[in-house]
């Protein structure tokens, strides 16, 4: 019973630590200088005026045990943190990076499709507008939703339609099967890239690590308070509060690799559809 309720205190704990993160998740909806602004200016506002707070309020001079002892111990946390934060800036900008190659490769192979049914013949007009719908319904409809994680049905039901539209086709020669063969392993390829571009617009951070990462920079702060007041220990704090806040504001900014100031651009997307009036659907 006693294990039961520990497990249960620990959920708690945990649960709460993660909604009072999710607040920091949410400074990537800002722009990019109002980011800086509260984690730079706010940070080193707040850390230097509560070192400053702290020495008055306790004025007594702290031994050189102590004081050792207190940046002996920092070095250790800044250490974990440290790693952490490394391996947590490294992990958003690969996730962004494979956001940015997915919309990149759908939005080639798309075009490789409609060259491809293009080539085939007039006959296939009508999946040549259902290709055009599917680009159009994924700028319009999917794209403002994946800043959420979220797809769009109506994408889904576009890009069932060039399925049906294709599959309406009969080849009768060898040229019509090869083509055929080609503009379905194309529209195949199309299917796994957006499933990678939903997939890579849910890649972020847990609010977990926000939590731990937070809480770890405070501790690493608080060590430094008991160093004196003085200016010049000030602007050393102040170095530290900034080096910390760049890392927080890069992971912040590549985070939610289609939410942001640096979101991942549909331009190659949008591209395809001057693509497709020029070369026509007859």
């Amino acid at each position: 019973m006693g294990d039961t309720f520990s497990r249960k205190g620990r959920r708690a704990t945990v649960a709460q630590l993660s909604r009072g993160a999710s607040v920091v998740l949410d400074l990537n909806q800002l722009p990019l200088w109002q980011t800086c602004v509260i984690i730079l200016g706010g940070g080193i506002g707040l850390v230097v005026g509560g070192h400053f707070a702290v020495r008055r309020l306790f004025p007594n001079q702290v031994s050189e045990d102590v004081s050792g002892l207190s940046v002996a111990i920092m070095q250790v946390v800044a250490a974990f943190i440290g790693i952490m934060l490394a391996f947590a800036a490294v992990q958003v900008w690969q996730d962004f990076g494979n956001a940015d190659a997915a919309v990149s490769r759908e939005a080639a192979t798309t075009a490789q499709l409609y060259r491809d049914l293009r080539a085939y013949g007039p006959e296939t007009g009508e999946a040549r507008v259902a290709v055009q719908a599917y680009v159009k319904s994924v700028l319009a409809d999917e794209w403002p939703m994946l800043s959420e994680g979220e797809s769009s049905p109506v994408t889904g039901a576009a890009l069932t339609g060039i399925f049906d539209a294709l599959a309406k086709l009969d080849p009768k020669t060898p040229r019509e099967t090869v083509i055929f063969a080609e503009a379905f392993g194309k529209l195949n390829a199309v299917v796994d890239y957006r499933r990678n571009r939903l997939i890579a617009s849910r890649a972020q951070l847990p609010a977990l690590f926000w939590a731990v990462i937070v809480l770890g920079s405070v501790v690493i702060v608080g060590y430094t308070f008991v160093t004196p007041a003085t200016w010049a220990n000030a602007v050393i704090i102040s170095g530290l509060v900034l080096s910390m806040g760049l890392i927080f504001v890069f992971i912040l900014a590549v985070d939610h690799p289609f939410a942001g100031a640096y979101a991942v651009d549909a331009k190659e997307l949008r591209d395809l559809v001057p693509l497709f009036e020029r070369l026509g659907t007859t």
